[in-house]
């Protein structure tokens, strides 16, 4: 399996978190000149991210660095960010545990490198999105857990090589590929749903490096890897519930994490053993469905942090996260709105791709009619919606659109901005009402200046040498579900024409 190909969405891709919805709008960049490096990234000191097959990364996005305007498959998939042993094969959790690779060669050498102020290879996706003026993960992750953790005991206890007690305070958890959605930019690695679609559509791939982006390598069984590890590795559990006490943040992404049965037994004996009032829980989800008792398991817990994953609304969004129905994604907003307790916090994770920047202005226009009491109110995406930005499939990726365009896109934001503007106070909820003024509104990171650093990095890069793979996959899809870009998308369907 490539590294391209793991690189599925990245759901929690640079979402703007923020302590609590009654915080104060915060710059990231505070106290900047007071980390260790200019280079420095907290993540590598307190966490571990898991793939559903049992892969182990230094963060849920670190593996996206490689992915550009090419492919380079590399040694053992290149697999940038991937945890190695000594030989340079993936550790994975079928065949290892995962506090070995907690000071192994791979994760020390990352941690000396940040100290040094050099760039690891795994964290260059982050470097790229500042430099386009785009907040990155690396940045608001070191500000969040600056605030939980003591960053000077954590560089203190360092060693020179490197190597760290093993006290995770935060660990993302996927658990297979099981998912009921099989969204556009996703793969069988990461929906088991959509294994009927690449067994049809593969085989009919002729552009060589689309194929080479679509291949599932040995069905995703390489360097021992499995979708099933978590229900065949006792000594992962045992590790994992001996860390509970340090822990103050479990991420649950997918495949669908609300449907996943050790979601829930975790969360069961996170309460019997008394911890579940210091922790919080985080998710990226679909919500389309869950079992009956997870809001009141909810109730236990510190926080909950739920980042809703909708992409676009109506036809546009059932199209990107195909076969969902909008008006089920209706309900599941009203439900989180009203019915969830006063320990949780609702975001709209929006996945920004090819198909959608043009439509995020009507995407937060709606939002903001709605009337919503708490879903991404005020600080968060500046009472917008949040975003995150597609590394995989890359002909998916912003880059790829062509110039006019990304000309297109710009005209459209710099249209919608007035609008916004005089409708800004429709994301600041009543509770905080007075004490946030149009100028901090204006100003905030992840407002307006957010979407203008998604438009800079859009256009960073010109990886339009892809747009025959796009138009290929886009045609193949079609015929496959049934679905019409050119009908669903009328704006955007002069992509599928030669140019």
């Amino acid at each position: 399996m490539s590294e391209e190909q793991e690189l599925r969405i990245q759901p929690e891709i640079t979402l703007d978190i923020i302590p609590s919805q009654q915080s104060k709008a915060i710059n990231v960049d505070e106290n900047k000149d007071k980390l260790p490096s200019d280079t420095f990234c907290i993540l590598p000191w307190v966490h571990l991210s898991t793939r559903p097959d049992g892969a182990m990364r230094v963060c849920c996005t670190a593996n996206a660095s490689s992915v550009g305007a090419t492919n380079d498959r590399g040694k053992h998939g290149g697999q940038v960010g991937i945890l190695k042993d000594e030989d340079g094969k993936p550790n994975n959790l079928n065949v290892s545990d995962f506090l070995s690779s907690w000071n192994g060669s791979y994760m020390k050498n990352v941690r000396t490198q940040m100290l040094a102020g050099e760039k690891p290879p795994s964290c260059v996706k982050c470097y790229k999105e500042e430099a386009a003026g785009h907040k990155s993960k690396r940045e608001w992750e070191t500000h969040y857990w600056r605030q939980r953790v003591d960053l000077d005991q954590l560089i203190e206890e360092t060693s020179e090589d490197g190597e760290v007690p093993p006290q995770l305070a935060y660990i993302d958890l996927r658990f297979g590929t099981k998912c009921n959605l099989r969204c556009v930019m996703c793969s069988p690695h990461d929906s088991s749903d959509w294994v009927k679609d690449w067994t049809e559509v593969y085989p009919k791939v002729k552009n060589e490096n689309l194929k080479q982006t679509m291949v599932w390598d040995n069905k995703g069984k390489n360097f021992g890897a499995s979708y099933n590890w978590h229900k065949k590795n006792p000594k992962f559990w045992e590790q994992f519930y001996q860390q509970v006490p340090n822990m103050k943040q479990i991420y649950f992404a997918g495949g669908e994490s609300l449907i996943i049965e050790e979601h829930y037994e975790i969360l069961e004996e996170v309460i019997r053993q008394g911890y579940a009032s210091k922790m919080e829980i985080r998710y990226n989800s679909n919500g389309v469905e869950w079992r009956p008792d997870l809001l009141e398991l909810w109730k236990h817990f510190k926080l909950v942090r739920f980042h809703y994953s909708v992409d676009s609304i109506k036809e546009w969004n059932d199209y990107i996260r195909f076969p969902s129905e909008w008006e089920r994604n209706e309900e599941v907003f009203k439900i989180w709105d009203q019915e969830t307790g006063d320990n949780t916090e609702i975001t709209v994770a929006c996945a920004v791709q090819a198909l959608n920047i043009y439509y995020l202005p009507d995407f937060i226009k709606w939002k903001l009619e709605q009337g919503f009491s708490k879903i991404n109110m005020w600080p968060f995406g500046a009472g917008g919606i949040n975003y995150h930005f597609v590394y995989h499939p890359p002909h998916l990726n912003v880059k790829v659109l062509p110039k006019w365009f990304k000309e297109a896109c710009r005209k459209k934001y710099e249209e919608f901005y007035p609008w916004w503007e005089a409708n800004w106070e429709k994301g600041i909820p009543e509770w905080h009402k007075g004490k946030v003024d149009y100028e901090t509104w204006r100003t905030a990171s992840y407002g307006i200046e957010r979407l203008e650093g998604m438009l800079t990095f859009m256009e960073s890069e010109d990886w339009s040498q892809r747009m025959p793979e796009f138009r290929e996959y886009i045609n193949l899809m079609d015929a496959q579900r049934g679905t019409d870009f050119r009908t669903t998308f009328p704006d955007m369907a002069r992509l599928l024409d030669e140019e």
